[in-house]
């Protein structure tokens, strides 16, 4: 009987990274450490945080190095209070905004991407035949 022979597996070419989806992550980001911890996301990781104490509104920015600690983060006034406190109470202060910017970006994303269609996809035509296709693409 006569061999059968094995259906060879689809090949695939590797995507690149995608600038609108990191464009969209960053955005993403940036509303979840504004709502936590009253800072955006390159100053979260950099670590200046909330050593100015807090600010008129009463919310304090934590960076991550804080956060790491667990620390009591110092005021302007001689108490200081607690990392997860501070995160609370930034969270109260924050989440309707929070709330609305987590379901606003990505539907305003995929809007723009709908509305941009032809103009991505030209982009995206271009960079293949300049090589760099596989590596980036919009």
């Amino acid at each position: 009987m006569a061999r059968r022979r094995k259906k060879s597996k689809t090949r695939r070419k590797k995507s690149g990274v995608s600038v609108i989806g990191l464009a969209e992550t960053y955005m993403l980001l940036n509303v979840g450490t504004q709502a936590l911890f009253n800072t955006n996301p390159v100053n979260f990781v950099m670590g200046t945080g909330g050593k100015d104490g807090f600010n008129a509104a009463g919310l304090s920015a934590i960076s991550l190095k804080e956060l790491f600690q667990m620390s009591q983060v110092p005021t302007s006034s001689n108490t200081a209070f607690h990392t997860t406190n501070v995160i609370k109470k930034n969270f109260e202060a924050n989440w309707p905004t929070a709330l609305a910017g987590m379901v606003l970006i990505p539907v305003g994303f995929k809007l723009g991407r709908n509305f941009a269609r032809p103009a991505i996809t030209r982009t995206n035509r271009l960079l293949n035949k300049s090589g760099i296709g596989s590596t980036v693409k919009l």
